[in-house]
């Protein structure tokens, strides 16, 4: 594969979008040379536990046609990859769990996948997690680890490992993620690409794999933030078959002269010293696009209480969600999982309800804060990858999972790192359905630090020549 061909790969889905548009590139000459560099790319990065190469050809043959018949659809012949624990009519949903391997196909999609299908994306496979999404490290005992792609050996975050790491290796235009405590922007912050968790309800989590009802949702990742616009139009919208779905209004984007609270977390947060210069960089960014910094008190309580409480409401779910396996063969599940589910076997339901009561709080004190500013800014994670084999660190969730206790829309988007440094994000935390605002102003951030969508360096150990 050439070097304009990695430069096509790597471009962002508004830019291929543009191109097969122009007929500089048609989808099944696209979807091709998306399908190598998978290929090519497993033994490194292992970001797909399966890929419909047979069924992407077909469905990118059948978008070339409606393109010389002049009935394009949005996102026609764009190669987009979903998370295995989100429906994919013809294909099995693992959840990466080894319980799930021998399961039969799912008969229908996911009404996020369905929307995307219908506009046109190419459904190109599923792509590794976490196993049960409960987990941030993406070491998959039963599918492989799945590695970050600017450092071997590292993790891509999680869950969704898998989406973060074929969007930023440009295995993918766009993926689908899940997030219940950080799950698509942890992995988009140690990746260095875009990803939103949209607001609770927004799109509807039928046809999932579910860790936390209350908590879970799911976003797109892509590389550049003006791609999120046009997904989060296509995916939104009141699902009457789903428990958790609601009908968001969105605001307009609000642009100019934005009040960007700050939250003082002083010791709380546990961020390391390197993600803080480069987040306080990021501050002089947004002040220099004409935003206004405000300051914001420390959280009334510990986040790590609340992220705590996050994760004993999942533990608990999973007993339900997985009941059949678990009360079978217990040795299809990892050891890691078995004492988590094993612990919360063991909570009261009081527990139960004081935890609900912790995320209650939680939601509080986001709201106290947003009243305060128009958004909310801090660091994606309070760490940047690390190796695997490396105790996960417990704070990973603790700035991520104010947003999902509470149901607010929340981006991240890649701070500035210097050449061979690790990625790190900046999170944006708005008020629900408040969505276009932060994708303008993620927009607007990356004009600012000239923004180009590139592969990692490290991608030229396995990209096709």
């Amino acid at each position: 594969m050439s070097k304009a061909d990695a430069s096509l790969l790597s471009s962002d889905l508004s830019t291929q979008s543009a191109l097969l548009a122009s007929g500089a590139v048609s989808s099944c000459e696209l979807i091709t040379q998306q399908l190598a560099a998978i290929a090519a790319s497993q033994a490194q990065v292992n970001s797909y536990i399966h890929v419909d190469a047979q069924g992407a050809l077909a469905a990118a043959a059948a978008s070339d046609q409606r393109r010389a018949n002049g009935t394009a659809r949005p996102l026609e012949g764009l190669p987009v990859a979903v998370k295995d624990n989100i429906d994919v009519a013809g294909m099995v949903t693992t959840a990466g769990m080894e319980t799930r391997r021998h399961d039969a196909p799912s008969t229908d999609d996911n009404p996020a996948v369905a929307a995307l299908r219908a506009a046109g994306a190419v459904i190109v496979g599923k792509l590794n997690m976490h196993e049960a999404a409960m987990g941030a490290d993406n070491d998959n005992p039963f599918y492989g680890a799945c590695h970050n792609p600017h450092r071997h050996g590292y993790t891509p975050g999680g869950s969704s490992g898998g989406s973060g790491a074929a969007v930023a290796a440009g295995l993918c235009a766009a993926a689908l993620g899940t997030d219940t405590m950080g799950s698509v922007r942890i992995p988009a912050s140690y990746c260095g690409v875009v990803g939103l968790k949209p607001s609770w309800g927004a799109i509807s989590t039928r046809g999932t794999v579910a860790l936390c009802r209350r908590l879970d949702h799911i976003g797109p990742l892509t590389r550049s933030a003006r791609d999120l616009r046009l997904l989060l139009q296509l995916m939104t919208g009141f699902d009457p078959a789903c428990a958790q779905s609601r009908a968001i209004h969105y605001a307009a984007p609000k642009t100019t002269g934005l009040r960007i609270g700050v939250v003082d977390f002083g010791d709380a947060a546990e961020v390391a010293a390197d993600v803080q210069a480069a987040f306080e960089d990021g501050l002089r960014v947004l002040v220099g696009l004409g935003h206004r910094l405000q300051p914001l008190p420390a959280p009334a309580f510990a986040s790590a209480r609340a992220r705590r409480a996050g994760l004993l409401m999942s533990e608990a779910e999973m007993l339900v969600e997985h009941a059949d396996a678990w009360a079978g063969d217990r040795s299809k599940f990892s050891p890691l999982l078995v004492k988590l589910m094993s612990w919360a076997e063991g909570r009261s339901a009081a527990e139960l309800a004081a935890a609900a009561q912790l995320a209650d709080r939680g939601q509080v004190q986001l709201q106290q804060w947003l009243a305060q500013c128009d958004v909310l800014v801090m660091p994606t994670a309070p760490q940047r990858a690390f190796a695997f084999g490396q105790a996960a660190p417990a704070s990973q969730a603790d700035l991520t999972a104010y947003a999902n206790l509470a149901g607010n829309p929340a981006l991240s988007v890649p701070l500035p790192v210097a050449a061979g440094e690790l990625p790190a994000g900046m999170q944006l935390v708005g008020t629900i359905g408040d969505e276009l605002s932060l994708i303008a102003l993620a927009e607007a951030f990356q004009q600012a630090i000239a923004w180009q969508p590139s592969l990692p360096q490290a991608c030229s150990n396995w990209w096709p020549k």
